[in-house]
């Protein structure tokens, strides 16, 4: 009886919790303009551990990123962007269907994977957050967080050059500071040492905790490249591609995901409708700051 209890305690907190976060919202309209949805509010709870000023934070670089890079986040329809559609069929990014023994999900990005005669880095990164967005909306994500594979097989300089110091500080941003999910892993898979300033880069405007998770797999013989890769992740959830057992990422393992992501699609269309008023955000963190100082 005592543990049933506990438990119901337990859920009227994370409800005043949600209850709490949503009025919050409301004050703040309409300099912040929010989904607030329960199952939206949670997962900024859920990655601060509920701790209210933080996932208000968390929240206000969620909107304030997002606002700032409109070339990132407007125009991802996955059903009608005939672009979008393009690039799923590149198989550039996706989840692979299984997750690790600590239920870690694992997400793969194909930084070569792309003709960038006709694409741009824009253009994949527009299509590699609208599935971002979808793979956030998960409870494993938010509970157990990821592993990231950047794959850079077949990565050339027309790839290299479209990466301006200005664009990765952006893109790295967007990724540390504004998803709610934890970054268990970051493998630099089949990396060349032209990249090296790349990489460089890439730790210095990481925090110094994720500089930690961060594994480079150089480019050298295929198979050592792979079984480095595999002290970290086990190959029964690799494809082949990476020495794994499972098919193929361009078998119908992109084609579930693409139909997947589809499924989602009226909530990428959503999420286009908010915003945060980027002349007064500052002012609006910093009373965050005041509000729980009292």
């Amino acid at each position: 009886m005592a543990q049933v209890d506990s438990c119901n305690e337990q859920l009227l907190t994370i409800r005043d919790h949600i209850k709490h976060l949503r009025k919050w919202i409301q004050q703040q309209q309409p300099i912040l303009n929010s989904l607030d949805t329960d199952e939206f509010l949670l997962r900024f709870l859920r990655v601060t551990d509920f701790r209210l000023e933080n996932a208000k934070e968390w929240l206000i670089q969620f909107w304030k990123y997002r606002t700032e890079n409109p070339q990132w986040f407007k125009d991802r329809d996955l059903l009608q962007d005939s672009l979008m559609c393009q690039i799923a069929e590149l198989a550039y990014c996706l989840q692979l269907p299984k997750a690790t023994k600590d239920k870690h999900l694992i997400f793969v990005m194909r930084m070569g994977q792309y003709d960038p005669t006709i694409y741009t880095i824009d253009d994949v990164t527009r299509y590699a957050f609208a599935v971002t967005d979808i793979l956030n909306s998960q409870p494993a994500a938010q509970l157990y967080g990821f592993i990231i594979l950047l794959d850079f097989t077949n990565i050339r300089l027309q790839h290299i050059t479209q990466f301006t110091p200005d664009r990765m500080r952006r893109y790295i941003d967007c990724w540390e500071k504004m998803y709610p999910v934890h970054l268990r892993q970051i493998h630099f898979y089949n990396y060349p040492a032209i990249l090296n300033p790349f990489l460089y880069l890439f730790r210095l405007l990481y925090n110094g905790k994720l500089n930690n998770r961060i594994y480079c797999h150089s480019r050298s013989s295929d198979d050592s490249t792979k079984k480095s890769l595999h002290v970290y992740v086990d190959p029964s959830l690799l494809p082949n591609e990476y020495g794994g057992q499972l098919d193929s990422i361009e078998s119908d393992m992109n084609k579930t995901f693409i139909k997947w992501t589809q499924e989602h699609n009226d909530y990428l269309i959503q999420l286009e409708q908010y915003n945060v008023d980027l002349n007064h955000v500052s002012q609006l963190l910093i009373n965050v700051k005041k509000e729980h100082d009292i």
